[in-house]
């Protein structure tokens, strides 16, 4: 929803009055007239300039008590001042006094030569109300500098920081909210119970009609909007609104401050390029890498990656060297040529890894619409922003730039695509593998995450794309979201993030959520001392991590916790991306009663499934041993149970039509099952049995393989058949949830 433009104008001719008087805050009666003007309750006001024009008249709206507030732009905190008072306003004579004894009370608190500057004195009507945990609702607008806009909504009051540190956090969202988003979360608050039960829906509409106003006004006036504002509404709190105590229960503001900015003064981009300007970096027509040293017996970044694009089968590869002449490499030698102009044909990537000294001279001199990775840092006596004013012109020639201070690019060739690995690290170092399963694309702030990452998953390789995007002076990790988006091979997108830049975070929230594909990601920099090694910064009352929460909530990405369970999701969304979830109905067969408990323990949204009669009847058949716990939703097979009959419990389960998912926990040590490297590859054994009872169903299973690498033979013939196999049942339930919830959701 747009403001109605007459309601803008007003809304304007606020910040516009205050701006002119030399003000970048609004005075309460300014906030008071900006919620008036979005159809929200607001105490009846007046602002005096001259106290000796006071007239009964004026008066006669606040009797027989009234608040009076002074108004300066000097002073944040009226009240310990004594700048606040509630008094009698029969008498014009007694209010003028008691603006004058205001006045001085306030004026006393600072010394002669830093005297506040005093504009006037507000008059405003006196809400009764009650100060119970409850009834006092603050609710703000902040913008965030990645973000843009977003509002909270928490206990108001004077300990509302205190509540919202110390016992339960605010609620926050990016804006704007629809009314029914809105609606959902004051509907949501715990606080809620409280209420006594015939006023609980009309002040959770009251409070969701208010969110949804300030929602609107948030982002009608932040970077987000397009077209662009007249100013930009930096903060905004409104504290508190209270539930007044007369007819109907009114909810008013009684207390607000703002902040804001002309919008020249934060000119913040928050939208995507054309997604097809990527497409150099992973389909190119011509690679140009520039740092090939001639000294094979040199450790050389260059040398390496050319080395690996070698191996790809390419043969348009050319490399760059000021000095010239010749090398081999990967049993092919290349000419060097001194400069890109030299070279034969024009190229669409430029690979630079040569010293960061000669950045920006080698940018000059690459062609117009070309993609350039820049593996190198930047010189060291350029600041970053200087360096980012210089990566901007060149943008304005088409020039597209991964990094700097980066790995680059690892895309798996195809039947159609030649492939691109600039990761400098050779395949003695980090074998990368990919098959025709191959389908999840990683963005990555840290080179280093992407080589761990390809090492967790290495009997079913996961990875078709790596993208290490360093410093990204220029594509950002929304640019790559939407470009993946579009990319038929990739089924996964998975992230680790460190931190966004302006405009970014709002730009990866609106093609987040409006993506097809399921978004995993891990955030470095929650703590603060986690945010200043990352370089981000806290933000006051929500900080920066919390706004990415709330982002990643609204926008249906995945926000893991921590980075095992980051790794473990990937793995099941890559392998299990064929095997979707109809429902959230869980089965599980282990041979140790420890892992059915702690199954059901670790349920999450799952819920435990109850077989139906032929199920369980089929299941007295396989009970050879009379141990089998028929009628349990998870079925511990004991230590006695062998391969064969193991796979036939587990086939038994997965053919009930009451079964959405299953989990199965082995602990390989027992004498009855063929688990050990000499047997597990029998065709008769678990391993390969499991393997073509989940290929029968085709239903999400995760399996746990409770040992150590005494029984890494099971767990490759497990992954390599394409069922994820956890180290502990916690893993396997965890990431089942996760990925069933998800499903779940996004039907």
């Amino acid at each position: 929803m747009s403001l109605e433009p007459q309601v803008e104008q007003k809304i304007n001719a606020v910040f516009e009055k205050a701006f002119a008087a030399g003000r970048r805050t609004l005075y309460e009666f300014e906030v008071y007239e900006l919620l008036n003007i979005m159809g929200l309750r607001v105490p009846n006001y007046l602002y005096i300039t001259d106290p000796t024009t006071l007239s009964e008249e004026q008066l006669a709206l606040f009797l027989p008590r009234a608040v009076l507030k002074i108004v300066s732009p000097d002073i944040a905190h009226k009240s310990k001042v004594g700048g606040v008072k509630m008094i009698d306003v029969e008498d014009p004579l007694y209010v003028r006094f008691v603006m004058e004894v205001m006045r001085q009370e306030v004026c006393s608190h600072f010394p002669a030569d830093a005297q506040p500057t005093i504009d006037g004195f507000l008059l405003a009507q006196l809400i009764p109300f009650s100060q119970a945990l409850g009834n006092e609702v603050l609710i703000g607008i902040k913008e965030d500098i990645a973000f843009g806009p977003t509002v909270t909504l928490t206990k108001g009051g004077d300990d509302a920081e205190f509540f919202a540190k110390y016992y339960d956090p605010p609620n926050l969202a990016l804006a704007p909210l629809s009314r029914e988003e809105a609606f959902h979360i004051t509907h949501s608050l715990k606080i809620r119970h409280k209420f006594a039960p015939e006023l609980q829906d009309d002040y959770c509409n009251k409070m969701g009609e208010a969110l949804y106003a300030i929602s609107q006004l948030a982002y009608e006036y932040s970077f987000s909007r397009d077209p662009k504002p007249a100013y930009h509404l930096l903060q905004m709190d409104v504290n508190p609104f209270v539930f007044a105590k007369t007819a109907g229960h009114p909810f008013v503001a009684v207390d607000g401050f703002a902040q804001f900015i002309p919008a020249e003064e934060r000119d913040i981009c928050s939208t995507c390029k054309d997604p097809s300007s990527l497409t150099a970096f992973f389909e190119p027509q011509g690679i140009a890498v520039a740092g090939v040293s001639s000294d094979a017996s040199k450790y050389n970044m260059a040398r390496i990656i050319v080395g690996l694009l070698t191996e790809l089968g390419r043969d348009d590869i050319y490399c760059l060297n000021p000095k010239g002449g010749s090398t081999e490499i990967a049993g092919k030698t290349y000419p060097l040529y001194p400069a890109i102009q030299d070279i034969p044909v024009k190229c669409s990537l430029y690979v630079f890894a040569a010293p960061a000294a000669r950045t920006v001279e080698f940018l000059e001199t690459v062609p117009d619409g070309s993609a350039v990775i820049l593996i190198s840092g930047i010189p060291t006596d350029i600041r970053f922003s200087d360096f980012a004013a210089i990566v901007a012109q060149h943008s304005q020639r088409g020039l597209r730039i991964i990094g700097p201070n980066c790995m680059g690019v690892f895309f798996a060739p195809d039947q159609k695509r030649k492939g691109v690995n600039t990761l400098f690290l050779g395949d003695d170092r980090l074998p990368i593998r990919w098959t025709e399963h191959s389908n999840v694309a990683l963005f990555t702030q840290s080179g280093a995450m992407g080589i761990t990452a390809v090492e967790r998953a290495p009997y079913w390789p996961i990875y078709r794309t790596i993208v290490s995007f360093g410093n990204k002076v220029d594509v950002n990790v929304p640019d790559l979201v939407s470009y993946f988006n579009e990319e038929p091979s990739i089924a996964v997108m998975a992230m680790y993030l460190e931190g966004l830049g302006p405009g970014e975070g709002r730009a990866f929230f609106e093609v987040a959520r409006e993506s097809t594909k399921p978004l995993i990601v891990y955030k470095a920099g929650r703590t603060e001392a986690g945010a200043k090694a990352a370089a981000s910064h806290t933000a006051s009352m929500s900080g920066d991590y919390e706004v990415f929460q709330a982002a990643c909530s609204q926008a249906g990405i995945m926000l893991i916790d921590e980075l095992p369970d980051f790794y473990n999701a990937v793995k099941a969304f890559s392998m299990l991306d064929r095997w979707r979830p109809k429902g959230l109905w869980v089965g599980g067969v282990v041979n140790a009663g420890l892992d059915a408990t702690m199954g059901a323990d670790l349920l999450g949204n799952l819920k435990s499934a109850v077989y139906t009669t032929e199920t369980n009847q089929a299941l007295e058949r396989l009970n050879e041993h009379g141990l089998l716990n028929v009628g349990a939703s998870f079925l511990d097979v004991t230590p006695m149970t062998g391969d064969r009959l193991f796979a036939n419990i587990v086939d038994t389960i997965l053919g009930d039509p009451q079964v959405d998912c299953a989990f199965v926990a082995i602990v390989p040590h027992v004498e009855t099952l063929k688990t050990t490297e000499d047997l597990c590859r029998d065709p008769d054994a678990l391993g390969p049995l499991l393997v073509q009872v989940a290929a029968k169903h085709k239903k999400p299973l995760v399996l746990s393989v409770n040992a150590g690498s005494r029984y890494q033979g099971l767990v490759r013939v497990l992954e390599e058949g394409g069922l994820p196999v956890y180290q502990d049942i916690r893993s396997a339930m965890r990431t089942l949830d996760t990925f069933c919830s998800y499903w779940a959701k996004n039907k």
